[in-house]
């Protein structure tokens, strides 16, 4: 039942969506769309998957694995193909995962390599949103200002880091695991956290996957306002870097396939505040779905170039995730 959870809360949020609009409006405005801004985008976020790829290859170092770019690459896009179908946007990382530990013969730094690619990511992404708030028109959401959200989110995210970084909080969840039915995979969580000490040692390389994380996360509102203007919609840049940040925090969530459905309600709700139409919005959120799955495809074909067992165990696990 679990595993069509989800796939059912995605039918349910686009049911509404598309009640409480006009379908043919929405496809009117597709139709019109001006295709030179929709490849445009296209390219330039497949250029951010390499930036991506390459800030993954910097964190591979501290826990020594070297893997050339272009595998890093290949994995990096067959992540983002499996995202399109995987429950939020981070299923795709359980995919890199597996890869790369078969690729390495190391499960759990793979895995802990992959879990800092996308936290270093969250923190330029939650950076961006706090900055940016303080630029866009004011907006409020239901009853908090968009000002302070940004604020919140940080906060919990700086929280929760230092929690996990200390070696005290680390003993006191192992010792309460020790108690509990969980204490079968205590040695696993010892691999895992023995796995993210050398991150503590390598201050450097953090910052250069952060700065990388920024260019990515600047890519992605570019390609957002790239979809604007293919819709003649006149949305201030400000409104979009504040407003697509918090979006993409939304996707993270694991309540829908691939973020679907919350990513449409929230364009209308955050780009209704600054005098986008309904329909509108939601066009302007399945432009950005349709231009992020096309330039993921290739990893439908990065995927197909994997040795047979490769593939064999991806499937596995996506199996298990779904």
């Amino acid at each position: 039942m679990s595993r069509w959870l989800k796939p059912l809360v995605t039918l349910a949020l686009y049911a509404l969506v598309f009640y409480w609009t006009d379908a043919r409006a929405i496809a009117g405005e597709l139709g019109r769309a001006r295709l030179e801004p929709i490849v445009a985008g296209v390219l330039l976020y497949m250029a951010g998957q390499a930036v991506s790829a390459w800030k993954w290859q910097i964190l591979l170092h501290p826990v020594h694995l070297e893997v050339p770019y272009l595998r890093v690459l290949a994995f990096y896009f067959t992540g983002m193909f499996f995202n399109l179908f995987l429950p939020t946007i981070v299923g795709g990382d359980a995919v890199k995962a597996v890869l790369l530990a078969r690729e390495t013969g190391a499960p759990a730094r793979a895995t802990m390599s992959v879990f800092m690619e996308r936290n270093v990511g969250l923190c330029a992404l939650l950076i961006v949103a706090v900055g940016a708030a303080e630029l866009a028109p004011p907006v409020e959401l239901f009853g908090m200002s968009l000002r302070v959200l940004p604020w919140l989110l940080a906060a919990g995210y700086a929280a929760a880091n230092v929690a996990l970084m200390s070696p005290v909080v680390y003993r006191a969840v192992d010792r309460a695991v020790a108690a509990t039915p969980l204490a079968r995979v205590r040695h696993r969580a010892d691999s895992l956290y023995q796995a993210i000490v050398p991150y503590k040692r390598a201050p450097g390389r953090i910052l250069a996957a952060v700065g990388l994380s920024f260019i990515f996360q600047g890519i992605v509102i570019a390609v957002v306002f790239l979809n604007a203007r293919a819709l003649a919609l006149d949305v201030p840049l400000a409104a979009v870097a504040v407003f697509v940040p918090l979006v993409s925090l939304a996707g993270m969530v694991p309540v829908s396939v691939n973020g679907l459905g919350v990513r449409e309600a929230l364009y209308i709700l955050l780009f209704g505040r600054v005098g986008v139409p309904v329909e509108t919005a939601v066009s302007l959120a399945l432009l950005y779905l349709a231009v992020t799955s096309m330039a993921s495809l290739p990893g439908g074909l990065a995927y197909l170039m994997q040795p047979a067992r490769a593939r064999e165990l991806t499937s596995e696990r996506t199996a298990t995730d779904s």
